[in-house]
């Protein structure tokens, strides 16, 4: 259900570990091991008046016909008018979004479905979605009913008017291991973590920190941003400063601990002038800028008298 490429790029950040003494883990593997996990998260709903019915509901365990309860989701303000079984990436998730940088998201049309556990209602098989990991850096966010039909509700969190978030869920056939037909979530599609409030920014597995441009504008997290490193690693001490996505993407650290020395580019430096030749990136956080090395192996953070030099780190999953 997941998108390959979204899927490597979140690895990076959910499953960056570094090779002990063997060969670097294999991505494929922690793939399938992301895709198994039961991480248990609640999903507010859209009405604080409707936590009963979200009691009821949220115990509830899939197998035999799923059923809709009219009050599990608040109206949303912008509603949806096209086809909920819409072609496309992601379906009519995708299409319901007002992004203005590239969407991600996933979609399962298999029928039957065998990729998770259904349920007995839409708040229900949204929670499964959420605790089986398979949307991995989706916020926890308020949803709201933008859409229905007799086998399919779209679910939507906008901010301002614009739609961010867009959750497609199904009532249809399933297998037996699934837990029979029932509610299962069918296509997610989100807009980049910039475009949301900073609030929401570290609710989903990456705490997201936003750059800006010199202009104020936000840059988008496919573009760059800086995070705590990964808990499971005990790398949460350190900030860690990832530049492009995919196979393109570049990784630094600031003030790396010694365990991990021998995997940068070069020594932490916290105070040096900034070199002449380094390339200004345009993008600051906090009142700090950034600039590139030439060779690409630093990255320069602080302002044009003063800059910390965070080395290039390189990463098994590399």
């Amino acid at each position: 259900m997941t998108d390959p490429d979204d899927l490597v790029d979140r690895l990076r950040h959910e499953y960056a570990r570094l090779p002990a003494d063997g060969p670097p883990p294999d991505v494929a593997v922690l793939a399938r091991q992301s895709l198994r996990s039961r991480r248990r998260r609640r999903v507010r709903l859209a009405a604080g008046a409707l936590a009963a019915t979200v009691a009821a509901v949220g115990v509830a365990v899939g197998g035999g016909s799923g059923s809709r309860t009219a009050t599990d989701f608040a109206p949303a303000i912008t509603t949806y008018d096209g086809p909920l079984d819409a072609d496309g990436p992601y379906g009519a998730a995708g299409r319901a979004l007002d992004c203005r940088y590239r969407p991600t998201g996933s979609r399962d049309s298999s029928t039957p479905y065998e990729s998770g556990a259904t349920r007995d209602t839409p708040a229900g098989a949204v929670e499964t979605a959420y605790s089986e990991g398979l949307f991995i850096d989706a916020p926890e966010v308020d949803l709201a009913l933008a859409a229905e039909d007799d086998d399919r509700q779209l679910l939507t969190y906008e901010v301002d008017g614009r739609v961010l978030m867009a959750l497609l869920v199904r009532d249809g056939p399933a297998t037996e291991g699934a837990g029979g037909p029932g509610w299962y979530v069918e296509a997610f599609a989100r807009c980049d973590f910039a475009e949301f409030p900073d609030a929401l920014t570290a609710t989903g597995l990456t705490r997201y920190s936003v750059w800006t441009d010199v202009d104020g504008v936000r840059v988008p997290v496919s573009q760059v941003f800086s995070s705590p490193g990964p808990e499971h690693c005990d790398w949460q001490r350190m900030t860690f400063l990832y530049l492009g996505s995919g196979r393109r993407e570049r990784t630094f650290v600031e003030d790396p601990e010694k365990r991990l020395r021998d995997y940068v580019a070069g020594p932490y430096r916290a105070d040096v002038p900034l070199p002449s030749d380094a390339t200004d990136t345009g993008w600051e956080r906090e009142g700090r800028h950034l600039w590139l090395s030439a060779d690409g192996d630093y990255a320069y953070v602080g302002t044009a008298d003063s800059v910390a030099a965070w080395p290039r780190f390189n990463t098994g999953c590399e």
